[in-house]
């Protein structure tokens, strides 16, 4: 099994690991506010992808406050039991009081790891108390039992796994991860906890924190942003050349709310070389984002990503959304010798703020800007309408034309496309909009309420920062709502989850970057 083909198995393992321990030890307790452990980090190799480490202390505060949390959701007790009974390897049900919790110590933890080949090597490590009732536990398993000595450790081989008890821990995985982690106790090999970037990434982490993970530049493109969906888009949004590693750390607020921390390590001298597009702004844009929106992102100018957004949204895969940027600059420069192109990027050297509004079969997308000459603004774009005709005209079709929109006091034009999509535009009250449709042009001049009125954003973003690198807001309810409306009912692995993914209202994410690293703060709102 390759690297990519292991990693849904290991990202599914992650999350119930960690979501399982939290229940187990659902015992009673709470304490002061302290950082939680981080023993596991030293028996991985420093060579390790991706780590994800839970602290199941119950002296912390924290940890009784995430429990309570999770219990709200009601497939968090079966996601236990299943995964126990796996780890016991037989059919007898597992009392997670009485058969786990005796033993069971401050810290588990999940590691997949470079092995040089294509094949990853990956591990769990769960702290234990009392060795002997985590045994116990074990030769509940029916297969038979392989011991070996390894270095003055005795091994256990049930079927393909393997576990050895290495410093306070039960370490569980193929044979060669155990055995590193063996290794590393021995001083043989460098651990994680021993590597700069490691280090650098885990720096002001939330003292609070139950989940910590941490991805190095080299785990997060080669093993999670392939695998698209939510876990891709979010590894493809923390990418950036200069990064060498990233931390997250998940924690409760206390007000029904769960903010995720997302710290990286970046490398100073490719920061200054390639910095990032997203420079730091006051976002005075969301005053003019309609409150019914369903989502909406704040930057500093348009990079690569937010182009690539907007245009595949017209139809088209990725790899020929960038044709068409590639033949779309050619014309523009051939037309004009480069000038009409640096006219249209001048627009979006501001504030830019990304509106997405709820529409079937598929969202609206929109950009909005400002601009302190309409005119000129007026002319740049008048002069990009035929290039942009030529350039989406379907072969052997005739070529698209641009037609006026009603719009009363806005200069606003639409291009209407074969597949039924449209690009529109219009100038109008110091604003540039561009939209995917009239209507969300018409639907943003026309708003009367906004979103900093929204209470579901306030709950998020309120106590935002006043100046950012980017601003996001998600209405979670709405975007399910929309799903369901196209389809996402059908899905049975979707119907399973729905009631718990309907218990989330809202994501914020607010991010900020200095000297050789960046910060991006995500609030989930759970009410």
């Amino acid at each position: 099994m390759t690297v990519r083909q292991r990693a849904p198995v290991i990202v599914a393992a992650a999350v119930a690991l960690l979501a399982v321990v939290l229940l187990v030890r659902a015992c009673t307790g709470g304490g002061e506010s302290t950082p939680p452990r981080a023993e596991a980090a030293k028996l991985v190799p420093v060579e390790t992808l991706v780590f994800a480490s839970v602290s199941t202390d119950t002296d912390r505060d924290a940890v009784e406050e995430a429990r309570d949390l999770a219990r709200r959701f009601g497939a968090y007790e079966s996601t236990r039991d299943a995964l126990l009974q796996r780890l016991a390897g037989d059919d007898k049900p597992v009392d997670a009081e009485k058969d786990v919790t005796p033993w069971l110590g401050d810290e588990a933890a999940v590691a997949l790891m470079d092995t040089g080949t294509a094949t990853a090597g990956s591990i769990v490590a769960i702290e234990v108390t009392d060795e002997e009732q985590a045994r116990e536990f074990l030769d509940r398993n029916p297969r038979q039992a392989v011991r070996k000595d390894y270095k003055g450790h005795e091994t256990i081989r049930y079927g393909q796994v393997t576990t050895a008890f290495v410093n306070g821990f039960l370490v569980i995985g193929q044979d060669p991860p155990v055995q590193r982690a063996i290794d590393r106790k021995g001083g043989d090999v460098r651990g994680l906890d021993q590597d700069p970037t490691f280090r650098r990434a885990m720096e002001d982490l939330p003292e609070e924190r139950v989940v910590t993970a941490y991805a190095s530049a080299a785990g997060l493109r080669r093993l999670l942003a392939p695998q698209g969906d939510l876990l891709g888009g979010v590894s493809a949004m923390l990418d950036q050349p200069a990064l060498q590693g990233v931390a997250l750390a998940a924690a409760p607020t206390g007000d029904d709310e769960v903010k995720l921390t997302a710290h990286s390590a970046l490398d100073p001298a490719i920061q200054k070389r390639s910095p990032s597009p997203f420079e730091q702004f006051e976002p005075d844009l969301v005053d003019e984002v309609p409150a019914d929106a369903l989502g909406y992102l704040g930057t500093s100018g348009v990079d690569g990503a937010l182009e690539r957004l907007v245009l595949s949204s017209i139809g088209g895969s990725g790899s020929e959304v960038t044709r068409l940027l590639a033949r779309l600059r050619s014309e523009l420069d051939e037309e004009t010798g480069g000038s009409l192109q640096d006219d249209l990027l001048k627009l979006f050297e501001g504030e830019v703020a990304l509106v997405i509004q709820s529409q079937t079969p598929a969202p609206v997308l929109s950009l909005m800007t400002r601009t302190e000459d309409e005119a000129a603004t007026r002319r740049t774009l008048d002069q990009l309408r035929d290039p942009l005709a030529r350039l989406l005209r379907p072969e052997g079709e005739q070529e698209p034309q641009w037609d006026p929109v009603d719009l009363e006091g806005a200069d606003a034009w639409t291009l209407k496309l074969p597949n039924g999509a449209a690009i529109t535009y219009a100038v109008t009250d110091g604003r540039l909009i561009l939209s995917t449709t009239p209507e969300g042009v018409r639907r943003i001049v026309d708003a009367e309420d906004t979103l900093d009125g929204n209470d579901r954003f306030e709950d998020v973003l309120g106590d935002r920062p006043e100046r950012v690198g980017t601003l996001g807001f998600l209405d979670f309810s709405q975007l399910l709502e929309l799903g369901e409306q196209t389809g996402l009912n059908d899905s049975r692995a979707y119907l399973r989850v729905r009631d718990d993914l309907r218990k989330i209202t809202a994501i914020g994410v607010s991010s900020s970057s200095g000297e050789g690293e960046s910060t991006a703060e995500i609030l989930v709102s759970i009410p």
